[in-house]
Parts: structure tokens; sequence; C-alpha cells
């Protein structure tokens, strides 16, 4: 959880301050008040934007698999769920900054992957452990 709240925060600060420095707002009040032009073409602005869409897409499910996991009793080894989250965590932060900074194929395609597997592998162990 905090790890997540830490990232939007380092991103949100990071995108306003190069909205700022490069005028560029996403709204027509945003122009008329910062006196930016609206743009959504912006290169670097683009690319935090969509750093930021998909960790959304792969946080929000790794935390509703690790609630699951942790309040169910399927994983009874709370240091597997533990070591789970913390490699997640790792690999998403890496993640970020591979988009961030542009880092070239296969960085970023592997981090992702590997946030991926992770939540595959609590989905995983749920839908097994779970008696129906």
């Amino acid at each position: 959880w905090y790890q997540r709240r830490v990232r939007e925060a380092v991103v949100s600060t990071q995108s306003t301050g190069n909205r700022i420095k490069r005028g560029v707002v996403v709204a027509d009040e945003d122009a008329r008040f910062f006196g930016g032009v609206v743009k959504f073409t912006d290169v670097w602005i683009e690319r935090l934007r969509r750093s930021h869409l998909n960790d959304i897409e792969n946080i929000l499910p790794f935390i509703a698999l690790l609630l699951l996991s942790t309040t169910t009793g399927v994983l009874g080894d709370l240091e597997t769920v533990l070591v789970v989250a913390q490699v997640f965590t790792l690999v998403r932060m890496l993640h970020t900054l591979f988009y961030l900074v542009a880092a070239p194929q296969p960085l970023r395609a592997g981090s992702w992957f590997s946030g991926v597997l992770c939540n595959f592998y609590l989905a995983y162990q749920l839908i097994t452990g779970l008696e129906f």
C-alpha cells in the first residue's frame, strides 16, 4: 500500500512539474489559469501518463489478490506472501523507472512480466487452495 502511495506521489509530482515546465496542460481552464497550451501529444507527459495507467492496471489486481491471500488462509505461509509482495514491489518500481528513462527492451517488458507472474502465482494459489 505504501509503495503504491509513494509511487503515485512521485509520478504525480513529476507529471505536474513537467507540465508546468513545458507549458502543457490538459484542460482549457488550466490553460487560462496557468497560461499553458492544451496539448495531448507531449512525448514526456504521455510517457508519464502511460506509466501511471499501467501501474493502475497491475497494482490494483495485486492488492486484491494479496488481501484475499492473507485473509482466506489459503496461503498458510505468510513469509511466501511477503516475498511475493516484495518481488512485486521491486519489479513494479523497476518497470516505472524503465518506462520513464526509456530503457531498451526487454528490460521494461521483463519487469512487467515479472509483476504479472506474481499476480498469476497468487491467483493460482487461491484457486487451487480454496475448497468449493
